[in-house]
């Protein structure tokens, strides 16, 4: 089916909401992109009704203005999704939220029970271990279960308070700047709930292992190397590769992976001396890990703490379909003066052991 301005209809969206599809992915699953296509369903729409998003200055091209999504019904159609996905962009591109979630999934309401896989066997304790067994012996076995708990939605975004004229004549170049700062500002309020999912679970009895620097190396008193390498081999059989920090446990890290100038010249002296040693450690255990800093690390009990985890296994965001979509669609329909660009979502643990906590003396 292929889907032209003649066709659009605001119908489509509550297809797409019944069907837990967003209304880009709906429009893409009805036509979809051909192979080398450059633009997807909705960018091929905005085309045709002439809507252009970005200047190109050198070749004497300019935005449009909001009023071009007035323009028509049909034109009117395409401006909810325009916004809903300009405010997810710019959340995505948030660095702290870029690095932190593992995927983003939709679903048709606020109320969510995710699935955890329970690696307890009442048969066999080590049930997650693909063990040699005698012949007709039971495997062991790890269940899928659903969880005791729902996951907690919020709403995150703004309304905005604007003359309905004073909108509609701004150009779209400049309205997506403005739909971008409220997407980074909603992506930074997501990052407090994302560290306390990491650190507390979802309320599904999945709080993040916690370890002390003096279990690694009794005589510590801040981070050592000896506690580095030894919490980040706590992650076995995956790697640790993102670790969020405040300043004073940013400062930390850093001091153990850059030695002081005395210690990393003395190495390299050693090293000229003939000293040809090449190591490797090909199961990633101790590799490039990415360092953030957040001020929403607090100390936990009185003491410094630092948050590890393998970012493919921690923490997905689960989002209510149309909820940024409604909204503004409302808007421009009713021609309103209060536009709110939000979304509802929450954010559940994958695994338990995906993230780990080091508490520093």
């Amino acid at each position: 089916m292929k889907i032209t301005l003649n066709n659009l209809t605001s119908e489509l969206y509550n297809q797409a909401h019944s069907k837990e599809m967003t209304f880009s992915s709906y429009l893409e699953s009805l036509d979809p992109t051909q192979e080398g296509g450059k633009l997807d369903a909705f960018e091929r729409l905005m085309k045709e009704a002439g809507i252009l998003t970005q200047s190109i200055p050198e070749k004497n091209l300019f935005a449009s203005k909001v009023e071009s999504f007035y323009r028509t019904n049909e034109n009117k159609v395409l401006f909810p999704e325009f916004v809903a996905r300009t405010l997810v962009q710019s959340m995505q591109e948030f660095p702290l939220y870029n690095y932190l979630v593992a995927q983003r999934t939709p679903i048709d309401s606020n109320v969510y029970k995710a699935s955890y896989l329970d690696f307890s066997d009442p048969k066999n304790k080590k049930a997650t271990e693909m063990r040699r067994v005698t012949e007709a012996a039971d495997l062991p076995v790890a269940k899928l279960r659903i969880g005791g708990t729902a996951i907690s939605f919020y709403k995150y975004g703004r309304a905005v308070e604007a003359s309905y004229e004073a909108l509609r004549r701004m150009d779209i170049e400049m309205f997506k700047r403005h739909i971008d700062r409220i997407g980074v500002d909603a992506a930074n309020n997501k990052i407090a709930e994302i560290i306390e999912v990491i650190k507390d679970g979802d309320g599904n009895g999945n709080a993040a292992p916690s370890h002390k620097v003096k279990d690694f190396d009794a005589a510590a008193t801040t981070i050592t190397r000896t506690a580095w390498i030894k919490f980040l081999l706590k992650f076995y059989p995956y790697n640790c590769d993102t670790i969020v920090a405040n300043e004073d446990g940013l400062i930390q890290i850093l001091e153990v992976l850059y030695p002081k100038f005395e210690v990393a010249s003395k190495m390299d002296e050693l090293l000229a001396n003939g000293l040809n040693v090449k190591t490797t450690l090909p199961q990633g255990l101790i590799a490039n890990t990415t360092l953030l800093y957040s001020p929403n690390i607090e100390k936990i009990n009185g003491k410094e703490a630092i948050y590890g985890l393998n970012r493919n296994n921690t923490i997905e965001e689960l989002f209510e379909v149309g909820s940024s979509i409604s909204e503004a669609d409302k808007f421009i329909k009713n021609q309103t003066e209060l536009l709110t660009v939000s979304e509802n979502s929450g954010f559940r643990k994958i695994f338990a052991d995906g993230a780990r906590i080091l508490t520093i003396e």
